[in-house]
């Protein structure tokens, strides 16, 4: 058993933020259905879609739930869900500030009919303050945030490739969705939950923020954005690789498999400080020995010394990483109509109910007919309600 089985989740959330989040909830066995409007459903369906039809972004964000389309303009479409809601442990929503409201379906609307509800908001901004009521996307969560701020070169900020701001936010989301379960089980107690990609970016700097009200030392972008030059990345022969020693016992140990046995005792690199002042020079040092081998040769001196060391991999070095295939941090889906498709599984483990990959995203509306059944509604009804453009 799963630990969420059991658990439904009426899903109204859109593109990554929050899909991600009961996604996850979805791995984790839970029954998650996602309400989709029939002119289209989540615009996430239409990012970066290949020429078959298939969105990896809507694919790596969708699998596992039901699809469920409903007209929330019209007031049989507004039943349907809240017969939904009412039946659900969580109700998750990710629309611009005020539009959920308008459709009745706030926290308190919900609250009043399924006191024991736990309510998820993925929002831009937090819930108070004078920017609570707009819109944001990554890009400016990542400006606003600081990220771009910390991530920038000397002439211009620069957010991360990634969308990085989604991603922190929904596994914060996931977590306080989680952590109300939890209370709502011992209790009975259902409660708010809301989490913005603002405090996500802020979370994901914690104590770079620290350091800085501490300092008030700006960080720095690339590769002169760390102080230490023996936590930082190198160019190799044939590619780069990254070394990070902080416990200075390691320092001899590096200087040895680098052929640099002399730098341990070298007064310009004796302890951190020294060596944060000297770094132009160490640098060039390093980067002399680390261009004279490939990766793989470094790697395998420095691990066998115990230094902490790593490959950069791009995304096709990744996908064939011996140490993501032994964790299984790749899974495979069948997407219909597309064959198989390569996306992020699961990155908890848990030795007793491990989190499963479900089938791929569902087609829009996929399981309208199967879920207006669990709630009480027939055939004709069904029918009723397709004529009158109320489901899709």
């Amino acid at each position: 058993m799963l630990p969420l089985e059991g658990t439904r989740v009426c899903d109204l959330t859109i593109a990554q933020f929050g899909a991600h989040a009961t996604m996850m909830l979805a791995d984790l066995g839970a029954e998650v259905v996602k309400i989709e409007s029939p002119r289209g459903g989540d615009p996430g369906r239409g990012i970066a879609l290949q020429s078959d039809g298939v969105s990896p972004f809507f694919q790596a964000h969708n699998r596992g739930k039901k699809s469920v389309t409903v007209n929330l303009r019209r007031a049989e479409g507004h039943d349907i869900v809240r017969r939904l809601a009412e039946r659900s442990a969580v109700f998750a929503q990710s629309w611009t500030p005020g539009t959920i409201e308008r459709l009745g379906f706030s926290y308190e609307d919900v609250r009043a009919f399924n006191p024991a509800v736990v309510y998820a908001s993925a929002s831009g901004f937090g819930p108070h303050g004078p920017r609570a009521g707009l819109p944001a996307m990554d890009m400016v969560a990542q400006a606003t945030g600081g990220l771009a701020w910390a991530n920038a070169t000397p002439d211009e900020p620069w957010p991360a490739g990634p969308t990085l701001a989604d991603q922190a936010g929904s596994l914060l989301l996931a977590c306080g969705i989680l952590a109300a379960l939890l209370h709502r089980f011992r209790t009975g107690e259902g409660q708010r939950v809301d989490v913005s990609l603002l405090g996500s970016q802020m979370t994901l700097q914690a104590w770079n923020l620290a350091h800085f009200f501490l300092t008030g030392e700006r960080p720095r972008g690339g590769r002169a954005g760390s102080s230490s030059p023996i936590f930082s990345l190198y160019r190799a022969s044939d590619g780069w690789l990254a070394i990070a020693v902080i416990d200075e016992r390691q320092w001899p140990a590096l200087c040895t498999v680098v052929g640099l046995p002399e730098a341990a005792t070298d007064p310009r690199f004796d302890g951190r400080a020294a060596r944060e002042r000297n770094r132009p020079e160490l640098t060039r040092l390093l980067d002399a020995a680390f261009a004279t081998k490939p990766v793989n040769d470094w790697l395998q001196l420095l691990e066998a010394a115990a230094i902490p060391c790593g490959p950069v991999n791009d995304y096709a070095h990744l996908a064939v990483d011996r140490q993501v295939a032994a964790n299984h941090y790749l899974a495979e889906i069948d997407v219909p109509g597309h064959g198989p498709l390569r996306v992020v599984g699961p990155a908890v483990e848990l030795s007793r109910t491990p989190a499963t990959i479900g089938p791929a995203a569902p087609e829009l509306g996929q399981h309208t007919e199967e879920v207006l059944l669990e709630l009480g509604y027939d055939w004709p009804a069904i029918e009723r309600l397709r004529a009158e453009r109320v489901v899709g």
